[in-house]
């Protein structure tokens, strides 16, 4: 009887979570049974935030902060696959893991590595089976970075770590057998913010380093300032992995607000209430017109209420030093000439695909070589699904992380 119970009890609780997981995907999204899964993981942890915030603990917002990584191990997981040295470091004061071919006898290429997890998630570990593969197969050195998490560590901390580690490693490579010469920056999501803040300040500043020869950014987050454009309008829900919301929160976090109320900012950011309106007006609101996307994507097809004449002053004032600071917000740079060649990743179906997009027509219209790989049926994470325990590593990734390679060792070959 008990057994019965038990059994009955497993079955309400599979066919429950199912229920709640289940989120009708957009056609032409590339192989949908692996993101049916991804999202309903992600659906059911949004349903216990929300049962956890009703019960009291915390708020719905606040909440993302229990995807945080739990401790590392003293030795990272990939350091058992053999093919390199990998090894947790120290540089410039920011924890590393390095990944080195084990030839010791030459000087190699180099890349400094940006996680994502929207300045507030994830860390080296959480990337360490996608930066091992990246070093495998672009043969050089991968340096991967630690960088100081918002809300603990807000704007500017974590681009600042990311480019002493940078400065670091293209004055003192050697020491990691490090050719100074071919050093570039790979970033995805937030961190693909960073790799092109990275490449902008270190090309922007006069100094006797070594210039950067190459920046690619995998589905990059670059800008604040206007969070509606079509792709955060039209794939806020469709693929739920990255919500616009959520952009907001992560927004939030980053930009140094109060955590406490934090559910009032992320909603002031997502509606695009905290900019006035005479300076989305400026030349700043030129770098996001919807007329320099591709045509097939100027407009919304969704339709939802213009909020941003009802801008909240008090939020502006907080942040209006931040959201035109090219190291907070790349695309908003006056001047993108003479910054490292670019391989830019956009998904089709990817909240941040419009910002990807406007960044590599600046980038081409300032005379930078940019590589654009529209991810066609691609989704937000594509190139780090295979960190969960089941491989979900879909096709769209796999043809986005070979585009970046062949892009690498084409700007080394020159």
């Amino acid at each position: 009887m008990v057994l019965k119970g038990l059994v009955l009890l497993l079955c309400v609780t599979v066919v429950g979570l199912a229920i709640v997981g289940y989120h009708p995907l957009p056609e032409g999204i590339g192989e949908p049974h692996k993101v049916q899964f991804i999202v309903g993981v992600s659906k059911i942890f949004r349903a216990f935030s929300r049962l956890k915030a009703y019960l009291g603990y915390g708020d719905r917002q606040s909440n993302i902060l229990l995807l945080r990584d739990s401790p590392k191990t003293t030795v990272p997981e990939s350091a058992a696959y053999g093919a390199l040295k990998v090894t947790r470091a120290e540089i410039a004061g920011v924890p590393v893991i390095v990944y080195q071919p084990k030839d010791e006898s030459t000087l190699h290429p180099a890349i400094v590595f940006f996680h994502g997890g929207g300045w507030v998630l994830g860390s080296p570990d959480t990337y360490d089976k996608t930066v091992y593969l990246y070093a495998v197969q672009t043969r050089t050195v991968v340096v991967s970075v630690g960088y100081r998490l918002a809300p603990e560590h807000p704007f500017p901390a974590p681009i600042q770590d990311c480019l002493d580690v940078t400065r670091f490693v293209l004055k003192h490579g050697s020491e990691y057998n490090i050719d100074v010469s071919k050093v570039g920056v790979v970033g995805d999501s937030a961190g693909g913010n960073l790799a092109a803040a990275v490449a902008l300040k270190l090309t922007t500043e006069k100094s006797d380093l070594p210039p950067l020869r190459f920046q690619v950014l995998h589905y990059p987050a670059l800008q604040a300032f206007d969070m509606r454009l079509p792709s955060y309008v039209d794939l806020n829900e469709s693929v739920p992995i990255l919500t616009s919301n959520l952009m907001g929160v992560f927004y939030a976090f980053y930009m140094g607000l109060d955590p406490q109320n934090l559910t009032y900012y992320s909603t002031v950011i997502n509606e695009n209430r905290h900019i006035p309106p005479h300076v989305r007006k400026s030349a700043f609101g030129e770098f996001v017109n919807v007329k320099h996307l591709p045509a097939q994507y100027q407009t919304a097809h969704e339709t939802i209420p213009d909020l941003s004449a009802q801008y909240d002053q008090h939020v502006y004032e907080q942040i209006k030093h931040i959201i035109t600071d090219p190291l907070f917000s790349p695309l908003m740079a006056l001047d993108l000439a003479g910054v490292p060649p670019a391989f830019v990743h956009v998904c089709e179906f990817d909240v941040l695909r419009d910002d990807g997009f406007l960044y590599a027509r600046r980038l081409q219209n300032a005379g930078v070589k940019v590589h654009l790989h529209f991810g066609k049926g691609g989704y937000h994470g594509d190139i780090s699904s295979r960190m969960w325990i089941v491989d979900l590593h879909p096709k769209s990734g796999q043809v986005a992380l070979a585009g970046a390679y062949a892009f690498i060792d084409s700007v080394l070959k020159q």
